[in-house]
C-alpha cells in the first residue's frame, strides 16, 4: 500500500550515502525514520562521484546516478520504499561542485583538451576573456603548490604517456591532457626531449605549456 507523499516538508532527516551505505542501507531505516514523524529524507549527492567519496560533491559525471550507491535501479528501489511508507526524497544537487585534476572527470579533461572549442566550455564558468592577456583564451588550473618556475625547475611538471598512448603533463596525481594540435611539436621532438632535468627540456616543457588551452600556476 502506498501512503501519500506532502508535497511540503515537514521534518527532514539527512543521510549522507557512500559505498558503504547505499541507497538499500537507507531504505532499511525507513520504519525507524516514520516512528520520528520524518517528512522527508535529505540525501547527499547521489551523481556518479570519484571512486570511494564519502560525500558525493567531486562528481566526474553529472549525467548518471552514483553506481556505488546502487545505481539508479538501487534509487528506484529506494524511491519506491519511501513512498510507499508515505515519505519524500529531498537530493542535495550541487553544480559548482565537481572533482578536478585527476583522470576521471571525461567533462574536464575535454575541456582542458580542446579550450574553448570543447563541447564542454559553456558548462564551467569561465572568463575567455580576462583583462590578464597570459589568461586571455585559457583556463587557470592552480594546482601547484608552488611557483610556476620553481615547479618546472624541480621537475614536477612532466610530460608522460597514458596507458592509451596519448601525451598527458602529470604533476603528482594530477593529470592534464594535450591540445592534439600539439601532437605534432611533440613527435618531431620526441617525448624524451621534454625532460625537465636538463636545461634544453624545460624549455621545450615550457613552450609546449604555453600553447595548452590552460595555465598551470
Amino acid at each position: 500500500m502506498t501512503h501519500a507523499v506532502s508535497a511540503r516538508p515537514r521534518a527532514t532527516m539527512r543521510l549522507q550515502l557512500h559505498k558503504g551505505f547505499t541507497f538499500d542501507a537507507a531504505a532499511a531505516l525507513i520504519p525507524y525514520l516514520v516512528d520520528l514523524g520524518i517528512s522527508h529524507v535529505y540525501s547527499s549527492p547521489i551523481l556518479m562521484a570519484r571512486a570511494g567519496s564519502i560525500h558525493g560533491y567531486d562528481v566526474i559525471d553529472p549525467t548518471a546516478v552514483n553506481p556505488e550507491l546502487g545505481g539508479e535501479p538501487g534509487l528506484r528501489r529506494f524511491v519506491a520504499a519511501l513512498r510507499a511508507a508515505g515519505l519524500g526524497l529531498i537530493v542535495d544537487i550541487v553544480p559548482n561542485h565537481m572533482a578536478v585534476g585527476g583522470s576521471d572527470n571525461p567533462w574536464w579533461l575535454e575541456l582542458l583538451r580542446h579550450g574553448r572549442a570543447s563541447r564542454y566550455a559553456d558548462f564551467f564558468d569561465i572568463d575567455w576573456d580576462c583583462p590578464d592577456p597570459a589568461l586571455r583564451g585559457k583556463v587557470l588550473a592552480p594546482f601547484l603548490g608552488r611557483n610556476y618556475g620553481e615547479a618546472l625547475a624541480a621537475g614536477e611538471i612532466q610530460l608522460h604517456q597514458s596507458p592509451s598512448g596519448e601525451p598527458v603533463i602529470r604533476y603528482f596525481d594530477n593529470e592534464f591532457p594535450i591540445d592534439p594540435d600539439t601532437y605534432a611539436y611533440i613527435a618531431e621532438c620526441g617525448i624524451e626531449s621534454f625532460h625537465p632535468s636538463t636545461r634544453r627540456g624545460r624549455c621545450q616543457l615550457h613552450a609546449l605549456l604555453e600553447r595548452q588551452h590552460y595555465r598551470l600556476a
